[in-house]
């Protein structure tokens, strides 16, 4: 039972009490003044029906506060008796009925998601961008919802929210419950069984083993051994069959492919057999027994393979006598300069390190961005003033409204027109010495911006084993009953009027990367064995290569 019909209930049924014993010292002290008690119950009533709503298994209280206010229009003790014995039998009989009916308090899923898709159709502005079939979606995930809604499942609704927001292919459109323990039991749902070991698609093709539990060791399998196959399938293959990587969010293609392994190892039932290479180069076969949910470890190794520097937000970390990294986890720095969209202090604090730096003899400069997920554009704008070239730099452009028609302007083509150019200038404050992004599909939105501004100078590079994520138009929210929906509703374009970064129906991104790492046997071992960031190891080879 949620909270206030509890409230309601103990409060009614103590009111139903005392208003049994009043009437009874109302006889001996007769006052007009005991009637206005007859009528608190059903004001009590009615504020908690506002703000809760009604519930069919509470209609016993409803009518029972209804029945107490005959004390207010009479002063007859035995009818007053009566009333509130009748009321506090109606709490009575409340308490097993909502305790017990399994559509108790039920959500309206389905009332949500015509909303959701109602408002997100109107204003999602990447439709034909993305080439979304609103009518397709429409048919395949409303009889989803009335599942969820007859059979008052929270769980299952968080699901189908997540599947529905996948097929966007768009890192912001998502779905947040009212209640956030949903979303870990939805993805403990959906991620499968585990058997003791995730997956790797290597750069070569092969599969690895990873994050491998030392119970697997006895049958030959540890961290780098190549999986041949899964159930008699390639593990790569297997992940259209896994739900936890169809309810996932890639805007790219290419980083789609990259997790794809890591999903298929949750697939399959009590049991599977698996086909591997052993140490001496040999094809062996094994039968790995359901060890639990894979939730958890696949967890663990998307955070291994995800990992960002160690060190707190807007941080500096001298990783040598030569290299300083600047780990920003967010574009955000303050509650103050996001309210008054001000970068300035966080701008003196960044120029004074560079000027320390600089003084010092420092000769690189790694800015880590993996698992960046976006912020302020302001922010964004500030950073590249700082780091860009002196001089005048573009940034991105805004999208033409169309005032009469509510809407972002077209041409006679269907294309976007290309309204006012965002510039910004750069101060060079680390004076054209080498800087390294390190991102991967985790930096998203207003990282998207900064590395799409500044990876065009010649001294910047970016590397990681992804693209970052590919998802950079303005947000907006739809506030739902039991939760929030998220899309792009704000449009950036490119100078030539294309869209901003974000992949369109083809699945590629307009953020390209300098330098993809190569996911190798090194990396796995690496990454696996010494719990070691393999991509910072790379970036220092980089920089002094």
């Amino acid at each position: 039972m949620i909270l206030n019909d509890i409230i309601l209930l103990v409060a009614e049924l103590v009111m139903s009490v005392a208003l049994f014993v009043l009437s009874i010292i109302a006889v001996k002290n007769i006052s007009p003044k005991w009637r206005i008690c007859y009528a608190v119950p059903l004001i009590f009533c009615l504020i908690m029906l506002a703000m809760d709503g009604f519930e069919k298994y509470m209609l016993g209280a409803y009518i029972g506060s209804v029945l107490l206010l005959t004390g207010f229009f009479s002063e007859k003790a035995k009818l007053r008796k009566l009333a509130s014995a009748v009321a506090a039998l109606g709490v009575i009989v409340c308490v097993p009925l909502c305790t017990t009916a399994k559509d108790y308090r039920a959500a309206d899923y389905t009332k949500d998601f015509e909303k959701g898709f109602r408002i997100m159709k109107e204003h999602y502005i990447l439709s034909e961008h993305k080439g979304i079939d609103w009518e397709g979606l429409y048919d395949e995930y409303l009889p989803r919802f009335k599942q969820a809604t007859a059979e008052n499942d929270a769980v299952l609704n968080q699901i189908v929210w997540m599947e529905f927001c996948s097929e966007f292919k768009d890192g912001h459109v998502g779905y947040m419950s009212n209640d956030d323990s949903l979303f870990d039991k939805a993805r403990d749902a959906l991620a499968g069984n585990d058997y003791g070991l995730s997956m790797m698609t290597l750069s070569d093709g092969r599969t690895a083993a990873v994050n491998v539990d030392e119970i697997l060791f006895d049958k030959g399998i540890h961290n780098g051994s190549i999986i041949i196959s899964w159930d008699g399938e390639k593990p790569e293959a297997l992940a259209e069959s896994s739900r936890i990587f169809n309810a996932s969010q890639f805007a790219d293609n290419e980083n789609r492919d990259f997790y794809r392994a890591i999903c298929a190892a949750g697939v399959g039932g009590d049991s599977v057999t698996v086909s591997f290479i052993d140490d001496n180069g040999s094809e062996k076969t094994a039968v790995l027994q359901k060890l639990g949910n894979y939730s958890a470890r696949l967890k663990k190794t998307l955070e291994t393979i995800n990992q960002g520097l160690d060190a707190g937000h807007m941080t500096w970390t001298e990783l040598d006598k030569k290299t300083v990294c600047l780990r920003i986890k967010m574009m955000a720095y303050d509650g103050r300069s996001a309210q008054n969209e001000d970068y300035t202090e966080m701008k003196n604090a960044i120029e004074n390190k560079l000027f320390e730096y600089n003084e010092r003899g420092f000769e690189n400069l790694i800015i880590d961005l993996r698992g960046n997920g976006g912020g302020s554009g302001i922010m964004v704008r500030t950073l590249a003033e700082i780091f860009a070239p002196e001089g005048e730099h573009y940034y991105c452009t805004d999208g033409k409204w169309d005032e009469k028609k509510k809407c972002y302007a077209v041409d006679e083509n269907g294309s976007f027109i290309p309204d006012i150019d965002n510039m910004y200038k750069g101060e060079n404050k680390w004076s054209g010495k080498p800087i390294v992004i390190l991102v991967n599909s985790e930096s998203v939105s207003a990282a998207d911006h900064f590395v799409k501004v500044m990876r065009g100078f010649d001294n910047v590079t970016t590397m990681g084993f992804t693209k970052s994520n590919g998802s950079a138009q303005g947000v907006g929210t739809v506030t739902l009953e039991n939760g929030a929906l998220s899309f792009s509703s704000s449009l950036i374009l490119d100078r030539d009027g294309s869209v901003f970064i974000d992949a369109g129906a083809d699945g590629i991104s307009a953020n390209d990367i300098d330098i993809k790492v190569t996911f190798d046997d090194n990396a796995v071992h690496t990454l696996f064995d010494e719990d070691s960031d393999y991509i910072m190891q790379k970036a220092l080879e980089y920089l002094y290569r």
